[in-house]
């Protein structure tokens, strides 16, 4: 717990994520107030009035940017808490259960048997791996695929494959926390039968090795050369690439 909560990457997303939108439409919300009854009129107010619009939407996109790499820190973070707490077969997961509050977060421990889910991963990563998972899927994680290299009087090169599939369970264990604790996640049955139960290493809900899964199954590879990567990747899912 002391490694959590003396982490930047958690204070910033306790302090910031929820407020940080709240923020800026109270601003714009101020502004725009401002320039109602200023005295403004004619072309001048109209102006002024596009230009708010601009800069309103700009900021909301920022904003959302902004939460996005909050959450991508806090994931980080819980990640190396995890792969202390994944010793004792615990997990840790943070929800943020705050709507009007803005500050409510709440800290859930979760008792699951990693081992499975992880000797699970590393198979499936090995044989789909150029197949259902694209080439060049690691560069858009935190993962290090490279092999670790000891120099001296005989260089000693350590693999880190068997590695990777305990990094990516890690990497996104608190996104599958927080929908495992709104039950995103859990087993339904309809009427008609649809959406069957097939349970893996969690009875109840979806496996973190599913959830995993799925996940990198859709992982496109990073295109360097490309200026905008989410714009190339907005485009090239709609076929306009």
């Amino acid at each position: 717990m002391e490694l959590l909560v003396n982490d930047a990457r958690f204070t910033l997303y306790n302090v910031c994520y929820k407020r940080v939108l709240v923020c800026w439409i109270t601003i714009a919300f101020l502004v725009l107030l401002t320039l109602l009854f200023s005295g403004l009129e004619g072309l001048t107010l109209f102006s002024l009035g596009v230009l708010w619009l601009i800069l309103n939407a700009m900021a909301i996109f920022l904003c959302m940017w902004i939460k996005l790499r909050l959450s991508k820190g806090l994931e980080q973070c819980l990640a190396s808490v995890n792969k202390l707490m994944n010793k004792h077969k615990l997990l840790l997961a943070l929800d943020d259960r705050g709507k009007l509050s803005c500050h409510k977060v709440n800290l859930c421990f979760i008792y699951f048997d990693s081992a499975p889910c992880i000797a699970h991963l590393q198979q499936f990563i090995e044989s789909e791996e150029g197949k259902t998972i694209m080439q060049g899927w690691e560069q858009r994680l935190d993962v290090s695929a490279n092999d670790i290299v000891i120099q001296g009087s005989q260089s000693t090169r350590l693999s880190r494959k068997q590695d990777m599939a305990e990094q990516v369970f890690l990497r996104y264990l608190q996104r599958w926390g927080k929908d495992f604790l709104r039950r995103r996640l859990d087993w339904t049955l309809d009427e008609e039968g649809g959406n069957p139960a097939s349970p893996r290493h969690y009875a109840h809900a979806l496996c973190p090795c599913q959830y995993v899964e799925e996940i990198l199954r859709n992982k496109e590879p990073k295109d360097t050369r490309a200026c905008c990567p989410p714009c190339n990747d907005w485009l090239r899912r709609r076929g306009l690439d």
